[in-house]
């Protein structure tokens, strides 16, 4: 990896009591905060090497990725948005390339995106003709206030600082407004990335675990820690897909497997998710003011 590392301490209390809970490669590993249960890795890359990776993620060659592996995710997340809000501004931070924008109609939407990565926010602009900010949503400073929604996909789990994150997200949105978060199923990902269905399915031990820019894995409890401490309170939790892979093997598991999370999440009252994502939908708790 070549990358320089730090330690750090629990995101949500500032704690450094921790235990390992996954040795990756060299010093790289998984610990869990013993007071709140926050999954996260320590040592990890340092913030610049992390950025720098993050501006390189969208290159020529892997546009699928942001394209046709998350059409049909994205577009049952946009429903869900606008089943609770049918027109304003709409920020989505880590936007890629923009392809969650064309589930929203230009005529009752104003587009927004913030990326990292300067590829991601040219193909944004061109293709959907968004006002897109190439760098992070701090770097953006947008006005108090300024966004109906707030959208943040498949990105929280990357941030260096996701509880800076989403106490901005707090401070740019209406105080009627919905912030939007998708994250990867915590059971699923604990189950998918190690052991036997790693092996069935990407024939190694490990994966996703010990990749280097993957720096948090949110709990249903640890989520709403952060969210709450941020000032947002939880509406409403939705199973969703993991990103479908082109391979037939690959599709057709993880089609059954979704109809199961679905069915599982159901049958408990929503107590149990082993979906491959989590959508949830938040609204300001208290209106005007921010919970530290």
């Amino acid at each position: 990896m070549g990358e320089e590392l730090e330690s750090v301490a629990c995101a949500l209390c500032s704690g450094q009591d921790s235990r390992v809970v996954i040795r990756g490669p060299g010093a790289l590993q998984v610990v869990q905060c013993r007071h709140d249960g926050l999954l996260y890795m320590s040592p990890r890359p340092q913030a610049k090497d992390t950025r720098n990776f993050h501006r390189h993620f969208v290159r020529e060659d892997n546009l699928v990725l942001f394209d046709a592996y998350r059409r049909r995710v994205l577009q049952r997340e946009a429903a869900a948005i606008k089943r609770r809000r049918n027109s304003g501004t709409l920020l989505d931070v880590g936007c890629g390339t923009g392809t969650f924008f064309e589930n929203f109609d230009a005529r009752h939407w104003r587009l927004y995106g913030v990326d990292t990565s300067r590829l991601g926010v040219e193909v944004a602009r061109e293709r959907y003709q968004t006002e897109a900010f190439c760098g992070t949503l701090q770097e953006a400073q947008y006005a108090p206030g300024s966004f109906d929604v707030v959208t943040v996909l498949d990105t929280l789990y990357y941030c260096s600082d996701p509880v800076s994150m989403i106490g901005e997200a707090h401070r740019v949105l209406k105080d009627d407004g919905v912030l939007a978060v998708e994250v990867p199923g915590y059971r699923y990902t604990l189950f998918r990335d190690k052991g036997p269905v790693c092996w069935l399915l990407d024939g190694k031990r490990m994966r996703g675990f010990t990749s280097s820019h993957h720096l948090y894995y949110f709990a249903p409890k640890t989520l709403k820690l952060l969210l709450t401490s941020a000032g947002f309170r939880i509406i409403e939790m939705i199973p969703e897909q993991a990103s479908l892979a082109q391979a037939w093997f690959g599709s057709c598991l993880n089609e059954i497997h979704f109809l199961l999370a679905k069915a599982l999440f159901s049958a408990s009252r929503g107590r149990v998710s082993i979906a491959g994502k989590e959508f949830y939908l938040a609204v300001k708790a208290h209106p005007g003011i921010r919970h530290c």
